[in-house]
């Protein structure tokens, strides 16, 4: 199983306000430091305001920052807003002869279940408790700005 693109920019998009928590952050800025399209991050940026993760503004001064409180936010209903299935396998996309009779789809429910439930138990706080995360972002904040 793999998230999407778009989940994973949500992620790290929360993980860089969350690091510059004492001040407003650009669109650019983010795209420059993790070296994404602008444009996919307009759609992240957008769903993440939309969901009460971000606010933002715009006009010189604007940016974006957290709208709630880093142990609010948690990384499962992230990536259960971002994503459109979290189904491992489609049993209804190719025509299966075991389809009704097979325990695979129970099995592969159940692990995306224990999957999801793990994921629950972290929040955005979790991942900017780790030092090591946070002075990456720092990093490649100094390093995309010169």
């Amino acid at each position: 199983m793999e998230l999407t693109h778009l989940t994973d920019y949500a992620l790290r998009v929360l993980m860089y306000a969350g690091v510059h928590d004492q001040r407003r952050v650009t669109m650019r800025e983010i795209a420059t430091a993790y070296d994404i399209s602008l444009e996919h991050l307009r759609k992240v940026v957008h769903q993440l305001a939309a969901l009460g993760y971000i606010e933002t503004s715009r006009g010189r001064g604007g940016g974006l920052w957290l709208a709630q409180t880093p142990e609010r936010i948690g990384l499962g209903a992230v990536v259960n807003a971002f994503e459109r299935s979290m189904a491992i396998v489609d049993c209804d996309r190719q025509p299966c002869v075991l389809r009704g009779n097979c325990a695979l789809k129970g099995a592969l429910r159940d692990a995306r279940d224990a999957f999801m439930d793990r994921l629950d138990a972290y929040t955005l706080a979790d991942l900017l408790a780790n030092p090591r995360t946070t002075r990456e972002i720092h990093r490649i904040e100094h390093r995309s700005a010169g």
